[in-house]
This record gives C-alpha cells, sequence and structure tokens, in this order.
C-alpha cells in the first residue's frame, strides 16, 4: 500500500521516499562508474572518446528529464487530489510525446554527431571511437529516454519503491553486459567502445519492458489502459508547456557540459580524460541530491494536489537542509582522497594531476549546487518550471561559460580558469535558487 504523503510527519514521508529514490540514482551511476573503469583499461583516448560522446548522449536525454518533469507534476498533483483515472491519462499523453520526439531527436543527432565531435575536440585518435559509440547509441536512445520518463511518472505517483526496481533490473544488466561486450567472451569477439554503447541500450530496453509489463497490468497507481493512448491534444499541450522550460533548462545544462568539455579539449586528450573522470566522481557524490530532490518534488506535488502550500514548501527547506550537510561530508573526502579516485579509473600521472586538480578546486562549491538541485525539483513539483529554466540560463552560460572564457584568455589561467568557472556558477546557481524559491509564487501554480 502506497503511502499518503499529504499528512503526517513530513520528515517520516521524506525519509520513506528518500532512500529508494537515492538507491535508484545511485544504482544508476554504479553502471557509469563501471563504464569509466571498463572504458579506461582502453586507454586514454578510449576514455576520452566515450566522456565526450556520452556528454552529447545526455544533451538528448535532457528530452527524457523534461517531459518526465511535466508529466511528473501533472501526476503528482492529480493523485494528491484522489484522481487516478486522471493521473494514468496525463501518463499515457507523455509517454506518446515521449516515443515521437526521441525519435526524431536520435535522428537528429546522428546527423550531426561527427562535427560536434570534432568541435569537442576529438582527434583522429578519438573522432572514430566516438562515432562508433554514438551510432549505436543513439540509434538506442529511445529506450533510455522513454524508460527515464515512465520512472519519474512512477515517482510522481508516490511508487518510488517501483521505479527503483525498474533502475535495478536496467543496471544490473547493463553491468553484466558491459565487460562482455567490450573485451569479448568465447565466440563473442571484443566490442571496445562500441561495447559500451550497447550495453547501456540493451540496459534500459530491459527495463523498459518490464515497465511495460507494470503498467499494462495494472500493479502501479498508473494503470495505463489503452485507452490513456488516444492522442488528446489539449493535455498533451499541456505537458509540453510544462516539459518545455525544464527541457530547455535540462539542456543549457548538458549543453554548457559540452562548451566546457570544447575548452577542456584545448589541452588535449590528458586534461579531458582527467576531466571526465573528476566530473563523474562530482556527479557520483551529487547522486543523494538529486534523489532527495526528487523526494521533495513528489512532497511539493502531491501536496499542492491536496491544497496545502505550507506544507509543501517546508518539505523543500527540510530536505535542502539535508542535502547542504550530506554534501560538505561528501566534499570533504573528494578533497583529502581525490588522487587516489582518479587514479582508480585512469593511472596516467598526467591524467590523475589534472583530474585531480579539478576536484579539489570544484568540490565544496557543490555544497551550493546540491541546494540548487532540490529547490529546482521542488520547482518541477509544482509545474513552475520557469525558473529552473532561468536559473541555469544565468548560472551555466553567463557563469561558468563565460567566467571560464574569461578567466583562460584575459588572465591566463590554463585549465584551472575552467575549474574556477565551474565554482562560480555552482555558488550562483545556489543563491538565485534559494531567492526565488523564497518569493513563493509557485504555490499559486494552477494545474487544472
Amino acid at each position: 500500500m502506497v503511502r499518503d504523503l499529504t499528512r503526517g510527519s513530513l520528515h517520516r514521508a521524506t525519509w520513506y521516499l528518500a532512500p529508494a529514490m537515492v538507491l535508484e540514482l545511485g544504482v544508476l551511476n554504479v553502471a557509469q562508474v563501471l563504464d569509466a573503469y571498463w572504458v579506461g583499461r582502453l586507454g586514454p583516448a578510449a576514455l576520452a572518446a566515450v566522456t565526450i560522446s556520452t556528454t552529447m548522449r545526455w544533451v538528448l536525454n535532457s528530452l527524457a528529464n523534461g517531459l518526465g518533469t511535466g508529466g511528473m507534476a501533472i501526476v503528482a498533483r492529480w493523485i494528491g487530489a484522489r484522481n487516478e483515472e486522471a493521473a494514468a491519462h496525463a501518463a499515457g499523453q507523455t509517454l506518446l510525446l515521449a516515443l515521437g520526439a526521441s525519435l526524431l531527436l536520435g535522428v537528429l543527432g546522428l546527423a550531426v554527431s561527427e562535427p560536434l565531435l570534432i568541435l569537442m575536440g576529438a582527434d583522429a585518435a578519438v573522432l572514430p571511437l566516438g562515432l562508433a559509440y554514438l551510432r549505436v547509441a543513439l540509434g538506442g536512445v529511445s529506450t533510455l529516454v522513454l524508460s527515464l520518463v515512465i520512472n519519474a511518472m512512477l515517482r510522481g505517483a508516490g511508487e518510488a519503491r517501483l521505479s527503483m526496481r525498474v533502475l535495478v533490473l536496467s543496471t544490473a544488466t547493463t553491468v553484466l553486459l558491459e565487460p562482455v561486450l567490450i573485451f569479448g567472451l568465447g565466440p563473442l569477439p571484443p566490442l571496445g567502445v562500441v561495447g559500451s554503447a550497447w550495453a547501456f541500450v540493451l540496459g534500459y530496453g530491459a527495463g523498459l519492458i518490464l515497465q511495460i509489463i507494470l503498467l499494462l497490468q495494472g500493479r502501479t497507481r498508473l494503470a495505463i489502459q489503452l485507452r490513456h493512448l488516444r492522442p488528446d491534444l489539449p493535455l498533451m499541450a499541456q505537458i509540453a508547456g510544462i516539459a518545455l522550460p525544464s527541457t530547455v533548462q535540462t539542456t543549457l545544462r548538458s549543453s554548457s557540459r559540452l562548451a566546457i568539455l570544447a575548452l577542456v579539449g584545448l589541452y588535449g586528450t590528458f586534461a579531458t580524460a582527467g576531466y571526465g573522470v573528476a566530473n563523474r566522481l562530482l556527479l557520483i557524490a551529487l547522486i543523494p541530491c538529486f534523489g532527495l530532490g526528487n523526494a521533495a518534488s513528489t512532497l511539493v506535488g502531491q501536496n499542492l494536489g491536496a491544497g496545502q502550500p505550507e506544507r509543501s514548501e517546508r518539505s523543500a527547506w527540510w530536505v535542502s537542509a539535508y542535502v547542504a550537510g550530506y554534501m560538505a561530508i561528501a566534499a570533504g573526502l573528494l578533497t583529502l582522497l581525490a588522487p587516489s579516485l582518479i587514479a582508480l579509473f585512469d593511472p596516467t600521472p598526467e591524467v590523475v594531476a589534472l583530474g585531480a586538480g579539478c576536484l579539489r578546486v570544484v568540490a565544496w562549491s557543490e555544497v551550493a549546487s546540491a541546494v540548487g538541485v532540490v529547490l529546482a525539483r521542488s520547482f518541477d513539483g509544482a509545474g513552475n518550471t520557469v525558473p529552473a529554466m532561468v536559473i541555469n540560463l544565468v548560472s551555466l552560460w553567463g557563469f561558468e561559460v563565460v567566467a571560464a572564457l574569461g578567466l583562460l584568455r584575459w588572465l591566463g589561467w590554463s585549465v584551472t580558469g575552467i575549474w574556477w568557472g565551474r565554482v562560480l556558477a555552482n555558488l550562483a546557481n545556489g543563491l538565485l535558487f534559494v531567492l526565488w524559491f523564497r518569493r513563493g509564487r509557485w504555490k499559486q501554480r494552477d494545474m487544472e
């Protein structure tokens, strides 16, 4: 039985949702960590190719995040209002949008992959590896997009444990397949970086099959029937209206990472590989914050649907306090263990030095970024996705990219200037989210 999140202790409600959501995202990143480990065994060129290619792929994944946010916000409101039929109908329309958009963007991504790789600094050794990876990853991007969208809607319905189980299946499939496909086994030939791409596509495909079975069998609060898949253009427009700013803001985040990666690429393959490992470690440290942010999103959405805006606000502030304390501890560990952590993935001295330098400069500013993550998710839960779009535009492009360019060009800070640009962006991001959230206008957002 799913717990009523609109009554009782907010702390108990938060920790009812949070473990499954944190574990869900933690499981997701197990595959990414192992991906970096296995690909790192192939050498710096392979690691650089996958770093660039996965960054490009995550730009397309912004679509999944945006559509998942749109569907999640409406589903959470209807669940809070005790209308599960309306929630299932919204979920069906979100799926139709996700399928069409992912197919379109997969084709477009394949068309522009080569010039983008070159723009990101892929040299003669890296370019063919990146192209081979992207042909598989973008060809199967629909499995990833649909799986992430469905999991977002399951979380909005309060089915965090179920979405976690789906992702455990996806990750287990990926983890088991990856070394086999990369290095070969018995009659299976080694596929190298292409094996990494196939492992992710097949892993998410397994999770998607399970999700479809669960939804059609009515084993969740989102019991989707075929009638829910008949196009409802007004509702699809409403979902798209919520999803668009969220899609834009996540695209701004991922595309700013592409811009930063292009700047790092100016300093060679070692710099790209070192940054790739450091960035993954920073993202791993943030995983519990994203999980807690998802919990805040569900609490905000369901309590607004139940007509309790003050309870919604309190939940967001408490979750923000939790993540700030956690992230301070994580930043200390990343700073202390930086060289050893980088060397786990690539022991090349140049890669270790550059990656450790990035961790030591950036880690503490992630405390502010963690608070920004929670409040961004809280806005999403309210269906008010414009603030996150504006703040990410200002902080990621106005601070990180512009500051990095300025420090490189005018002060001659070399690659260290890129790390300090990220510090400025993180601090600005957290502060702007706190100030905008305190205004409280998101509490009047109407989802009807």
